[in-house]
């Protein structure tokens, strides 16, 4: 920590791992902007239902009740690379 290596302080993610990330970003976007509502998140996305509900049950994302709750996945450890949007709605 203290010697001061640039890649110490910023971390570099897999591409895997990035693409899960910009995932996560984008879906629970897409589902608050649209109120929780499935259909209407996965139609801004351009992508089909049955395609958001399998990247949600991926990532633990759930919106039951108007409540968006997305369960800690490792790709979630990198705390820098968080989005705020997304991090409120960690369980």
């Amino acid at each position: 920590m203290g010697n001061n290596d640039p890649e110490e302080e910023n971390p570099v993610l897999p591409l895997m791992e990035s693409r899960d990330l910009l995932d996560i970003i984008y879906v629970v976007n897409a589902l608050l902007k649209n109120d929780g509502n499935v259909t209407r998140a996965a139609k801004e996305l351009d992508i089909g239902r049955r395609t958001i509900y399998d990247l949600m049950e991926k990532y633990g994302i759930s919106c039951a009740d108007g409540e968006l709750r997305i369960k800690l996945k490792p790709i979630l450890r990198y705390t820098e690379l968080r989005s705020p949007h997304v991090e409120r709605y960690l369980l």
